[in-house]
């Protein structure tokens, strides 16, 4: 039941950074594009970008029940990047919501934008900084350890930098598939074409940086994923989507595009983890696993017909406030 849970986890973690992340990266763009395209931008990212949170909520409280002491860990010792990535997500949706629906925005609006485009940053930089420091090792418990030692060096490293690196790149591509595929042609290539390929060629260098910082840190995890079946499967899954995203783009596939790049950054996030498993959280000492932080088995009973009530309203209210804002006529309209 443990692993069950972890897998619900796991899709949840995959929506948000799928979903999320397209909208993440929209704000991410947003300086490199035209004034006219800004507009689009919004269209692509409201209202629904507000729902894509649910699915971090869901992962958090995941955590929390069933996993108790790596929640108690991690935003222990890792409290400092996880609130900054608290406080993006806190700016960048009021700002997004002051300038999107605000009547007389006059002076304010240049303050809103400066907040949507920093929290647009923050909270891809600092999630994958955190999700670095997970894997790095480098997390202990020890009461004697200064603050700095316990609370800034588990995530102050090459790795984690670029880690985080490496996500906003991501989600920037992301970003760029969404704006594309929200405003395709009846023909031809797709939008944003040029834009979507610099974000794309970033990512992948950023990637590649990421597999610098752990080789030249000797981290355990590049050893353990590079002898993992499913993480080598995955990072070979991930890079033979490359020429599938170009072939979308080139001839005018949006749908191609958003299955593609939403299947890449699955694949990735997946080998990303499969190299870690079965331990949730490296430690400098005693690594903490699945089996031996989950919670009792009532517990996790409980929990899991708890989380199927609520997907069966979660699933079908998400899709369908998709397809409503999201139809040709409402996309229209907002236009």
């Amino acid at each position: 039941m443990a692993e069950l849970v972890l897998g619900v986890m796991a899709l949840a973690a995959t929506l948000y950074a799928v979903l999320g992340g397209a909208d993440f990266g929209a704000g991410l763009i947003e300086p490199f594009v035209r004034e006219r395209d800004r507009r689009r931008i919004e269209v692509a990212i409201a209202p629904v970008w507000e729902a894509n949170h649910v699915w971090l909520v869901l992962l958090a409280t995941l955590a929390f029940v069933a996993f108790p002491r790596v929640y108690a860990v991690a935003s222990t010792y890792l409290h400092i990047p996880l609130l900054l990535v608290l406080l993006g997500i806190v700016a960048r949706g009021s700002a997004f919501t002051f300038r999107h629906y605000d009547p007389e925005p006059g002076p304010h609006v240049h303050g809103y934008t400066l907040a949507f485009r920093t929290g647009s940053l923050l909270t891809p930089l600092f999630l994958g900084i955190t999700l670095a420091a997970l894997a790095y090792g480098r997390l202990d418990t020890d009461p004697t350890r200064s603050f700095y030692e316990a609370y800034v060096a588990p995530w102050n490293t090459w790795f984690g930098w670029a880690t985080g690196l490496f996500t906003c790149g991501l989600f920037a591509f992301l970003g760029a598939a969404l704006l594309a595929a929200e405003n395709a042609r009846h023909a031809g290539t797709l939008p944003y074409l040029r834009l979507a390929r610099r974000a794309h060629l970033a990512a992948i260098a950023l990637g590649a940086h990421v597999f610098v910082a752990a080789w030249f840190e000797r981290l355990p995890w590049l050893a353990r994923l590079v002898r993992s079946p499913v993480a080598l499967a995955c990072m070979a899954t991930a890079t033979l989507l490359v020429p599938v995203i170009a072939y979308g783009f080139s001839h005018g596939h949006p749908w191609v595009v958003r299955v593609a790049a939403g299947a890449q950054t699955s694949s990735i996030l997946a080998g990303f983890f499969a190299g870690q498993y079965p331990a949730l959280i490296r430690m400098s000492s005693t690594d903490l696993t699945v089996g031996a932080t989950a919670a009792p088995a009532p517990t996790l009973r409980a929990l899991l017909w708890a989380v199927f009530v609520g997907l069966c309203a979660i699933v079908p209210g998400t899709v369908y406030l998709i397809r409503v804002y999201k139809s040709p006529t409402s996309s229209a309209e907002k236009r």
